[in-house]
Formats: structure tokens, sequence, C-alpha cells
């Protein structure tokens, strides 16, 4: 492992932070073919775990249903650092980051798909979550849900 990797760990508190903000992540996936299957999607995160939510057909449930095993990644790039570079190979990036591994759960419990998808709709739409989620639009949506089993916070300035 290079040296900043092991040395560059974000906090808690600013992993934390980073679950919070982002608005976007990338989920990985296991294919029947053998291929890794990698997707943005937008996500909450609460009570520890990661909410997604899609349509209840396709890929990515078919991949959760063939294997639960998941990998999830947040990222941000907040500059490129080139300044006083003359070597374009010592051009670097400002960034955070968190890479976790799960287990997906495509979530059935209607309760838990309410809140889940409630919550997806405070932060993406804090207008609108005064609005009652209609139970056919609840029980027609996917919800997946990744129990954390680890991660790691990096950054670089």
């Amino acid at each position: 492992m290079r040296h900043r990797t092991k040395t560059h760990l974000l906090t808690q508190e600013q992993i934390e932070e980073l679950f919070l903000r982002a608005e976007v992540g990338r989920l990985g996936t296991f294919s029947q073919d053998g291929f890794p299957y990698v997707l943005p999607m937008h996500f909450v995160y609460f009570d520890n775990k990661i909410y997604l939510h899609g349509l209840a057909k396709g890929k990515k449930i078919d991949n959760i249903k063939f294997n639960s095993n998941v990998c999830f990644e947040i990222d941000e790039m907040l500059s490129l650092l080139y300044e006083g570079v003359e070597n374009p190979c010592d051009v670097n990036t400002e960034f955070n980051s968190i890479i976790l591994q799960g287990k997906a759960l495509l979530v059935d419990d209607f309760d838990e798909k309410k809140i889940a998808l409630s919550k997806i709709v405070e932060k993406f739409a804090p207008h609108l979550s005064n609005k009652e989620l209609p139970a056919k639009m609840i029980k027609a949506t996917a919800v997946i849900r990744i129990d954390i089993l680890n991660y790691v916070g990096r950054y670089y300035k």
C-alpha cells in the first residue's frame, strides 16, 4: 500500500459528513457473466446504512439477487493541484473519498421502504418532504439497503 493511502485517512466525523453531503455514489455488483457492474446512484445514508432506490427490475437487481456482496464508492474532487508544477506527472488532485464493502438487500418491509424513500425525498427534494408518499409508489419502487461491513475514508490535499 502506498504511504499516502495509510496516512491520509479521514476521521470518523469527516466520513460521516461526506456520507451526508455526497449525492451520488457508485454501486459495484457481481454479474453472473463474471464481470463487475458499476453504476452511479443517488443514495441516502442513515442508521449506519446506505439506501438506494430505483426500478424493481434490471441488471442491478438481478446482480444483487445473484450475489449480495457489493462495493459502494463516494468521492469528491475538490481541485487539481498543479500550481508550480512543471512535470505533468506531478499534477495531483485534492479529494475526499469513501470505499465500502457491504451486503445488499432488497427491502420488502413496507415501513422500512417508506422511511428510506422519505429520507431520499428529504435529501433531494426537501421542498416536497411534507407530501405523503403514495402507498402504490412505495410498493412499486425497489429499495436497496446496504448493510456496511467495512469502509475506509481517504483524502489528499
